[in-house]
């Protein structure tokens, strides 16, 4: 009886082992995730830009401040490849936002810094930019900030109250960038993602269409917010 008993309780460690080496077979830890790759996407957001600067009238000088302002949705797309070492990500990113950003800005004496009775109509059509990226992996979430150069295209409209319409002007801006952001894999090939984003342009813009009317010479700066969705080739 006792060689039986012996046995049997041998039997049982030996089936409880083999069940518990089984079900660690079954369930393998996975393996961390890898950010290395190119992927493009899209993304949506909101931005709002301001300036200051000097609204000369050519051949007469400066007598008037301009400060342009718009605000507005975005909606556009970003390519890119990133590198992953260890827990550090390095890439490059390519975007380009269309933008509905407009506004209204009233225009003063300068240097009495009071209203002339005058006034721009504001907006900017796109933003984009050319940025590296520098981030820190948590296995699937990516803490991470970028800066490059950054690109807009401004268009001021002049008017005196109330509506009388005097002359417009646009130009290409380039400036510089910086920002940062976080991104979550959902799985190996989708994440999402959501950052802020600063840029910062100066340069002269002629409103001269349909005649040379004044010069806006100062600076615009713009804040992004962006929701993000990316594709992992």
């Amino acid at each position: 009886m006792k060689s039986v008993l012996l046995a049997s309780t041998i039997l049982l460690a030996a089936t409880g082992a083999s069940m518990a080496a089984d079900a660690v077979a079954a369930d393998p830890v996975a393996a961390p995730y890898n950010w290395t790759g190119f992927y493009a996407g899209v993304h949506g957001g909101y931005s709002w830009g301001s300036g200051d600067g000097a609204y000369p009238q050519p051949g007469v000088g400066r007598f008037e401040t301009a400060y342009p302002e718009a605000r507005g949705g975005l909606l556009g797309a970003q390519v890119g490849y990133n590198h992953q070492w260890g827990s550090w990500v390095l890439g490059l990113e390519g975007d380009l936002s269309y933008s509905w950003a407009d506004g209204s800005s009233r225009i003063n004496e300068f240097p009495a810094e009071t209203d002339n009775g005058a006034r721009n109509d504001n907006e900017y059509s796109f933003l984009a930019s050319i940025t590296g990226r520098a981030g820190y992996a948590l296995d699937r979430t990516l803490f991470y900030g970028k800066a490059g150069i950054g690109f807009t295209r401004l268009e001021m409209d002049d008017y005196t109250d109330p509506d009388t319409f005097n002359s417009r002007g646009s130009k290409t801006l380039t400036g510089w960038t910086i920002g940062g952001g976080v991104e979550h894999a959902l799985n190996d090939k989708w994440s999402v993602k959501g950052e802020y984003q600063f840029y910062r342009f100066s340069g002269d813009i002629a409103v001269d269409d349909p005649i040379p009317f004044r010069t806006y010479e100062g600076d615009f700066n713009v804040h992004a917010v962006k929701i993000g969705l990316n594709y992992k080739f």
